[in-house]
């Protein structure tokens, strides 16, 4: 143990308390006088998520005080059906008037603590004691359990309390310099967003000014179009599903596997692609991929599982079947038109389309048809080189917020064990 520093029980230091539990005729669909806004799993993120909202009615003035989300407490998940979520947390800096629900529990030091409230909140989410958590979760019916004997027997190592300020404020540094560049990046995404809108259009020219009136026609499904451009089907510009995987592939053939759940809005996550031989492959990992293929999920379109593909190592990749696989033809820029897949554009056309399935799902004909804005290929090349733009710098800052997150990790690691001191 480090000089100046202690060991105690979680239990003699902390105290702890459950959320309010009730009844489903209690809520409201919004905000009534009387009513008071609970907190749930959801609500709970890396940071305090205040974007969905629930109301109760019928709330006692105990249990309005003593359920309260209070300055100092740390609410954490204590039951979840995805079990790497139980003990995740969020540190409560001034009084509310919000309860937290049953699913959750509160976590403070008492009174006569040497531990201070936002030192204990950066060990409860430290990865180690996290870990642990997960690791020791209980439950048999699908959720898992915060296990508070497990957690109250844990031992809390920690320095005098000037240094506890000093590590805390440390870490609070970094996690400032981290929202910060976040707050950028949603700035950018907002700009970027606006754009689009204008230059996809035609509303604005690729050099800021605005089109005028007369320099638009009026088109029958797609209204005010700029003279020059011209509306296409994607089955114009694209080559749809060019090329799959024959039943003859050699069976020893290996591939890395692009999945729907692998894609996220604009990019593909690699790192989580299985890699296979061909005799083993799931049925549907056929579809063969080139650079600069858009990738458009067919299953459910509004969560935008769509990007462009470009091969990231010396692997050979191929990609689900359940991907509409569009390769550009002569005098076409792809990532043009990808932007309008992804804007208001494609998302109106798919909507029309899928609006009251149960399944909503994109089929070949439906995407072939889809209605493009066609500028002359020059201009598409000018208006991407915008967007582009802001994409690169919008990488630049993922990647920093990257190294802050280790940064992070590793003072978290260092400090809250007294592997580096502060003072």
């Amino acid at each position: 143990m480090m000089e100046g520093w202690k060991t105690d029980k979680f239990k003699n230091q902390i105290q702890y308390k459950s959320g309010y539990t009730w009844s489903k005729e209690q809520e409201l669909k919004a905000q009534e006088p009387n009513s008071v806004r609970v907190l749930t799993v959801t609500n709970i993120q890396k940071d305090l998520d205040l974007s969905e909202e629930l109301y109760l009615q019928g709330v006692n003035e105990k249990d309005k005080k003593e359920k309260a989300v209070s300055k100092d407490w740390c609410i954490a998940v204590s039951s979840n059906g995805n079990r790497k979520r139980i003990g995740n947390a969020v540190f409560i800096k001034d009084d509310t008037d919000y309860l937290f629900a049953s699913f959750l529990t509160a976590f403070k030091p008492k009174d006569n603590s040497d531990i201070l409230p936002d030192y204990f909140f950066r060990w409860l989410t430290s990865h180690n004691v996290q870990e642990r958590i997960t690791s020791v979760s209980e439950g048999t019916t699908g959720l898992g359990n915060l296990d508070i004997r497990y957690l109250r027997n844990m031992d809390i190592h920690f320095p005098e309390k000037q240094e506890q300020t000093a590590i805390a404020a440390m870490l609070s540094k970094v996690d400032e310099a981290i929202a910060a560049v976040q707050g950028s990046i949603a700035a950018a995404e907002r700009l970027k967003k606006s754009l689009m809108q204008s230059l996809l259009t035609g509303r604005m020219k690729p050099d800021g000014t605005l089109r005028t009136e007369e320099e638009f026609y009026l088109d029958e499904k797609f209204g005010k179009v700029p003279v020059g451009w011209k509306v296409k089907k994607v089955k114009d510009l694209f080559y749809m599903n060019q090329n799959t995987l024959s039943s003859n592939t050699n069976a020893d053939y290996r591939f890395r596997y692009i999945t729907i759940e692998a894609v996220n809005t604009e990019k593909i996550e690699f790192e989580n692609c299985p890699n296979y031989s061909f005799k083993d492959s799931p049925g549907r990992a056929r579809r063969i991929i080139k650079d600069d293929d858009i990738l458009i999920s067919g299953v459910r379109p509004n969560l935008k599982a769509f990007a462009i593909y470009n091969k990231p190592d010396s692997y050979n990749w191929i990609c689900s079947t359940g991907f509409h696989v569009l390769t550009a033809k002569e005098k076409v820029c792809p990532q043009f038109f990808f932007y309008q897949i992804l804007s208001s554009i494609g998302a109106s056309q798919f909507h029309s389309w899928v609006a009251g399935s149960n399944y909503p799902a994109i089929g070949d004909s439906d995407m072939k048809n889809m209605l493009l804005y066609t500028p002359p290929y020059e201009e598409q090349l000018v208006i991407n080189q915008k967007f582009e733009s802001i994409s690169k710098t919008q990488k630049i800052k993922q990647e920093k917020i990257a190294v802050l997150e280790r940064l992070k990790k590793s003072l978290m690691q260092n400090l809250l064990t007294g592997r580096v001191r502060v003072n």
